[in-house]
């Protein structure tokens, strides 16, 4: 069997089947669609409240996620590879625009974000966030705009720009988090001073 016969195997398995039930394709919609805004929200409450040691981790997340993006459009421009509704395969429950559909970026974007805490003291949280992840890119096939090939393809990008970004990180994390504090500080010092945010 060839990966691209593999990969149409498994996108056919975990691809919704019409018997499927309105709960399980509204699930899937919520956490192919929504569950990233909600994340986003959440990273932007925990770095306006947060503490210095919090607004370190989310910068990490910040700057390996917004990486990993850049290399992933790079990807798509010189590599690309078809949509299954474009091939005409399976059942596509949600509209997407027939762009490339390798590497996944909602898989890329909270793999990165997972591994930047797996990759600190903050492990239990990485370990939970990549459950998070996969949880995306099963939604993401099952609702037919993703072959799991693609979400393969994420993770390991995540992982070893996480993997091979950590010492450059650790040399320059207290330079970059003071330089975006003081531009953080000087934007919101007046909701800083009155306890608004932190």
């Amino acid at each position: 069997m060839t990966l691209s016969e593999l990969n149409l195997y498994l996108f056919k398995i975990i691809n919704a089947s019409p018997q499927a039930s309105d709960f399980m394709i509204n699930l899937a919609i919520f956490i192919a669609n929504d569950l990233l805004y909600i994340m986003i929200a959440v990273f932007a409450w925990f770095w306006l409240r947060g503490s210095y040691t919090v607004k370190k981790y989310i910068l990490k997340a910040f700057i390996f996620t917004a990486v990993a993006v850049l290399i992933s459009q790079c990807i798509s421009q010189f590599f690309y590879h078809p949509r299954p509704f474009v091939m005409d395969v399976g059942r596509t429950l949600i509209y997407h625009v027939p762009n490339g559909s390798f590497p996944s970026d909602h898989m890329l974007i909270f793999s990165s974000i997972a591994f930047s805490y797996f990759f600190s003291i903050q492990r239990r949280t990485g370990i939970f966030l990549i459950g998070l992840a996969w949880l995306v890119a099963w939604s993401r096939v099952y609702l037919g705009i993703h072959f799991p090939l693609d979400m393969l393809g994420g993770f390991l990008l995540a992982f070893s720009l996480n993997l091979l970004g950590l010492s450059v990180w650790n040399r320059y994390k207290n330079s970059l988090l003071h330089y975006v504090l003081y531009i953080y500080e000087y934007l919101f010092r007046k909701l800083i001073e009155k306890g608004f945010v932190r």
